[in-house]
């Protein structure tokens, strides 16, 4: 029986490994793998085949998109009190819901970065099984907190001493986690606080050095300004967010700390996105002359403080030399294929397209320690693959014109024009 082969063809290639794109090239796919990818001319077509051409024409092909950070199975409402008082059953169709809407946007990986008792898990075991369709599952399940701290309702992810912070990585790992999330700060949960640290550094290092020997990566929350030093210093694999939030509430930025993050090759992910629906909504009605509310003119500004910081300390992160992913932070039903929003946002930060899409492809693949597998379209690759209409590297807004999405060589989604 003769072998089949898929040809693509399209205008432009962006490997996601941060170069130039390509013109004209040719990806050739052998069952779930890219067997080879390159400019017209240079990739030769194997002969033996039976082969299926696909012509992109004025496309322009791709990696999957990353979601390095994404809650798709925490309720429906998006906030904290809400959720807690829906059960573990919504908690998980919405799972369900979110990892095909997220698929179908283009992103085929994303980092589930926490959800309640064993709604994550349930969710992947359903991924696996061929139940669902998601992109692929990377959860942290509970994550780790201290009594009382961010996510607590979570349930049994509590701990107070370093041998607890040990035995609860343990036990999650034991569970099946693929990583390992931890609150270095309180957050929007009741009764926590974004201006204070939970876990020192002391504890944060135990649970990275039980991590890695159980061969886990870690992220961690970390809003707080004392946060932040804390998780560099104990070296935490990726820091989400970064709000450098003083006692104060205002943001500030720790030097020595993004210096640590540099020195022991961290990442960082900064979720740029989060308040950017309510700030694009209100700017919006603004803008066409609607008078906004004294209430909404206060979220208003307090939205774009928070991204107006968020987007210089990025740059001036970028500028010392730190590694950045792309995250969402989305949470809530319909919330999950906010990425491309976060990756505008950093665009609109300062960072170039292809820097951007670097973030949510071969950056966010490493970062996962599975950057021989994913996460870029080259040789021996999985190959999880999508085509957008025009020029994302000139416009990161492009990436909404999602034409195809392929992942493990199946398509998944194809448009009529495609």
């Amino acid at each position: 029986m003769t072998k089949s082969i898929r040809v693509l063809r399209s205008r432009r290639l962006i490997d996601g490994l941060g170069g130039r794109p390509v013109d004209y090239p040719i990806i050739v796919v052998e069952d779930s793998l890219i067997l080879d990818a390159g400019p017209e001319g240079q990739v030769d077509v194997p002969r033996g085949y039976d082969i299926e051409y696909m012509d992109l024409e004025d496309s322009t092909i791709l990696p999957g998109l990353i979601d390095s950070h994404v809650h798709l199975a925490l309720g429906t409402r998006g906030r904290y009190e809400e959720m807690m008082g829906e059960s573990d059953g919504v908690h998980l169709m919405t799972g369900v819901v979110n990892a095909g809407d997220a698929l179908l946007s283009g992103i085929t990986s994303v980092k589930e970065a926490g959800a309640r008792n064993r709604v994550a898990l349930d969710l992947r075991d359903g991924w696996r099984l061929g139940l669902v369709k998601a992109p692929r599952l990377f959860i942290s399940g509970r994550p780790l907190t201290v009594p009382g701290g961010h996510f607590h309702f979570c349930n049994d992810n509590e701990a107070r001493g370093v041998n607890q912070v040990k035995a609860r990585v343990r036990q999650l790992v034991h569970e099946g986690v693929d990583l390992i999330k931890i609150m270095a700060s309180g957050g929007g949960t009741r009764g926590t606080s974004n201006r204070e640290a939970s876990f020192s550094e002391v504890k944060l290092r135990a649970a990275v050095e039980e991590a890695h020997c159980l061969n886990r990566t870690t992220m961690a929350h970390c809003e707080a300004f004392e946060s932040i030093g804390n998780a560099a210093r104990a070296g935490v694999d990726v820091l989400e967010h970064c709000g450098f939030i003083m006692p104060d509430g205002s943001r500030g930025f720790d030097e020595q700390a993004v210096k640590a993050i540099v020195e022991k090759g961290l990442y960082y992910n900064p979720t740029l996105q989060t308040g950017s629906r309510l700030m694009d909504a209100l700017r919006e009605r603004r803008d066409q002359g609607e008078r906004l509310t004294k209430q909404e003119e206060a979220s208003l500004e307090a939205s774009e403080y928070k991204i107006r910081r968020k987007s210089e300390n990025l740059m001036r992160m970028i500028g010392m030399g730190v590694k950045v992913v792309a995250g969402s932070d989305g949470i809530g039903l319909g919330n999950s294929t906010r990425l491309i929003r976060a990756l505008e946002l950093m665009v609109e930060a300062g960072m170039k397209p292809v820097e951007a899409i670097t973030a949510a492809t071969a950056n966010a693949a490493w970062a996962l320690k599975v950057g021989g597998r994913i996460g870029a379209i080259s040789k021996g690759l999985e190959a999880d693959i999508i085509a957008v209409g025009g020029d994302p590297a000139e416009n990161i807004s492009q990436l909404r014109e999602l034409e195809m999405v392929m992942q493990g060589g199946r398509i998944l989604f194809q448009s009529i024009d495609a």
